[in-house]
């Protein structure tokens, strides 16, 4: 198993990114690394029409929604379907800034005639779960309740999340069917952690000499988002849920150098199970963050078709 060369010759031109103990710190360093990394790798998006509403959560900060517009489309307009975006950077970092995430927004939105609804949730350790988890359920609900008034279709509506994002995409399904209860079309998960025990990372992907601080540093995060020990709660990972029943059909992608494989697959056969309509990809030749890398991979070019494709299924 080896990463693309395109991919491995790309990543080889920028310096390795670095950590701190700092988070402010942290997370300017992993800020600087995107943007020297993203022009060798990532298409960038098309120039959209864009809004931003402010989500307000009992208890929680407030969350910024913007919402990106396909071309030709305008707030007020004839209904679209539209889909919650929801980044990842382990629950620590990220934003909607990031170019791994506003552009392949930008571009879904443009490729699928949808609206991509990006939230900029709390990150942690500041705000641990579940504030994460509780502004996407309020965003959830403000899309229902006010997304008609800007141009969203409330009956057709689905969810997308990568890496983190993913876990909170595939949370806030488990949490609307047992709640609120609204009519969601689909859920696309990203590389996706969805057992944070790490009872199904897939070890056999990776050599033996970078098993043990790989593992080391993703429990490490874990325990920043979830330091109460609820790490079992379907809600922090939903793949020890014990009822799958009744959620959104499901498109799942997984990288076949990332760990976290085993967690999307595992999901995929247990949503199965359960009688949910799932749809499974692995992309040979990826690791963790390549999946978006368009500009030198064809592996990314493909998984990133497939994913216009299933947001395309909106419209139906």
């Amino acid at each position: 198993m080896e990463l693309e060369p395109a991919v491995a010759a790309a990543r080889a031109q920028v310096p390795r990114e670095q950590s701190a103990e700092d988070m402010i710190e942290h997370r300017r360093l992993a800020d600087a690394y995107q943007d020297q990394l993203w022009p060798l790798v990532g298409l960038d998006g098309p120039e959209l029409s864009t809004r931003e509403v402010m989500i307000s959560t009992p208890g929680r900060p407030d969350a910024r929604l913007q919402l990106l517009y396909p071309p030709g489309a305008e707030p007020g307009g004839e209904p679209l379907p539209a889909c919650l975006t929801l980044f990842g950077g382990g629950w620590r970092q990220g934003g909607l800034h990031h170019p791994s995430h506003r552009h392949p927004a930008a571009r879904r939105a443009a490729g699928a005639g949808v609206i991509m609804a990006s939230l900029s949730y709390a990150l942690a350790p500041e705000h641990p779960y579940p504030a994460a988890l509780d502004q996407c359920v309020a965003a959830l609900d403000w899309l229902v309740d006010h997304g008609p008034e800007l141009g969203v279709d409330p009956g057709r509506i689905g969810l997308d999340g990568t890496s983190a994002g993913g876990n909170l995409a595939a949370a806030l399904a488990l949490r609307n069917r047992d709640g609120a209860g609204h009519p969601l079309r689909l859920q696309i998960l990203e590389v996706a952690a969805l057992d944070l025990t790490g009872g199904h990372f897939d070890w056999t992907c990776v050599g033996p000499d970078v098993r043990e601080p790989v593992q080391s540093e993703l429990l490490g995060i874990v325990r920043q988002y979830v330091p109460t020990g609820r790490v079992t709660d379907p809600y922090v990972s939903p793949l020890l849920a014990g009822d799958l029943s009744g959620l959104p059909p499901a498109y799942i992608l997984t990288s076949e150098l990332d760990p976290l494989r085993g967690d999307g697959e595992a999901y995929a056969s247990a949503l199965s199970r359960a009688g949910v309509p799932v749809a499974a990809f692995r992309v040979i030749g990826a690791d963790h963050g390549s999946q978006v890398f368009e500009k030198v991979s064809l592996g990314a070019r493909a998984a990133q078709s497939m994913i216009n494709s299933a947001l395309r299924t909106l419209h139906d």
